[in-house]
């Protein structure tokens, strides 16, 4: 399976600033239009589709995915929101996971557990592909079957669908339980969600049979019930928003297979950690990716969450000099973007009761002794935050 190394074209990247991710307005109202064209996009950002859908979620299936730094790969920030979403909404299933075991990263809802002799992880973190899919992370098989196990973190009644995010250069043959087969037809290098397994509870195992010439980039575990929230939750220790352009070109395609109706955009907190950052320049990316994601999903809703609160000159005297130099400027960029493109907006630090206020959290017990992340009590009740502000923004009861 090493020949996959060439074809990959792998080679390290300068290792990423330590950190991660960033939120609250609302965007303003845009003028009526003066054509009679109909816009790429809904008046309002696509909020009051996503608001219908949500109010029907119990009927029909709601899809969410959220991509960002720690802050997300952790999924205590983003796991809080999936469960009080589902809690009102429905459970329609966990979401997009890794295809195995990632270090450093976790799901909320179910534990991973795969063998490194059985398998090769790549990753965007830091690593080069041409052939990365949503979310940056590679899985290779090194062995004739291998196999991968999936437990429920806490208890699991639920039955799910499960498919394979994968791309192959020749028919091959994915296993469920050791005895569940589903042809992987050829992808023609190309990112494609297998056909599904049904009727799957947790634990369960799953595999490859004559995986040469397989890459798996996840497992899709949606409910069986085709209905209530899905919500993927795909982060990157240490990732900026520039992480998307290193995964293969028309990423969009494998994001257009979980037809999501929310995208959260939850990068910042490393941006603001690069004392050299170009802020022009982030205005330009995140224009791009915004613009990108409206054209692509014209019908999906877009929310950024801005970074939290944090401190990187702890001896400083006054609160603007221990304040990591560009978060004000990465903030206020977001805020900008959000507007322009119609997407939501969250203030996260303003939220936590604005600048140097994680030393308060700290002191408190939300937040860790480095000052950038949160503890799982405070990252719960920064979810709780945006929960609100979500359904304050899009009216729901």
């Amino acid at each position: 399976m090493r020949q996959w190394h060439h074809l990959l074209g792998l080679a390290l990247l300068i290792s990423s600033v330590p950190g991660c991710s960033a939120g609250v307005s609302v965007p303003a109202q845009p003028a009526p239009a003066k054509v009679a064209t109909a816009p790429a996009t809904r008046q309002d950002g696509n909020l009051g589709v996503f608001a219908d859908k949500l109010r029907n979620a119990r009927r029909a299936p709601v899809s969410i995915v959220q991509l960002g730094d720690s802050h997300t790969a952790a999924d205590l920030f983003s796991g809080e929101l999936r469960r009080l979403l589902q809690a009102r909404y429905g459970d329609g299933g966990i979401g997009l996971v890794p295809a195995t075991s990632v270090p450093g990263i976790r799901n909320d809802r179910v534990i991973i557990n795969s063998e490194r002799r059985q398998w090769e992880l790549i990753s965007a973190r830091n690593q080069q592909s041409s052939q990365f899919p949503l979310g940056g992370y590679l899985s290779l098989p090194l062995a004739a079957r291998p196999k991968v196990n999936l437990q429920a973190r806490d208890a699991d009644a639920q039955r799910y669908k499960v498919s394979a995010l994968y791309q192959a250069s020749r028919n091959s043959t994915l296993l469920a339980n050791g005895n569940q087969r589903r042809m992987l037809p050829a992808t023609n290098g190309q990112w494609r969600l297998s056909p599904a397994f049904n009727n799957l509870g947790l634990p369960m195992q799953l595999g490859l049979e004559g995986g040469e010439g397989v890459l798996l980039g996840g497992w899709y575990l949606q409910g069986q019930k085709n209905a209530g929230v899905t919500y993927s939750s795909l982060g990157i220790n240490g990732a900026r928003l520039e992480v998307v352009d290193k995964w293969q070109p028309g990423w969009q395609d494998s994001l257009k297979l979980l037809r999501p109706d929310l995208v959260i955009l939850a990068y910042g907190t490393n941006e603001a950690f690069d004392d050299k950052l170009d802020l022009a320049l982030y205005r330009s990316q995140l224009d791009a990716t915004l613009s990108s994601l409206r054209k692509q999903l014209p019908r999906a809703a877009i929310l950024l969450v801005g970074p939290p609160d944090s401190i990187k000159q702890r001896k400083a005297r006054s609160c603007a000099a221990k304040q990591p130099q560009p978060l004000a400027g990465v903030v206020r960029v977001q805020r900008q973007m959000a507007q322009k493109h119609k997407a939501l907006f969250w203030d996260w630090q303003a939220y936590m009761g604005g600048p140097c206020s994680i030393a308060r959290w700290q002191a408190g017990g939300l937040a860790r002794g480095d000052l950038v992340h949160l503890t799982g009590e405070g990252y719960r009740k920064s979810a709780a935050g945006l929960y609100e502000f979500l359904k304050g923004s899009l009216r729901l009861r």
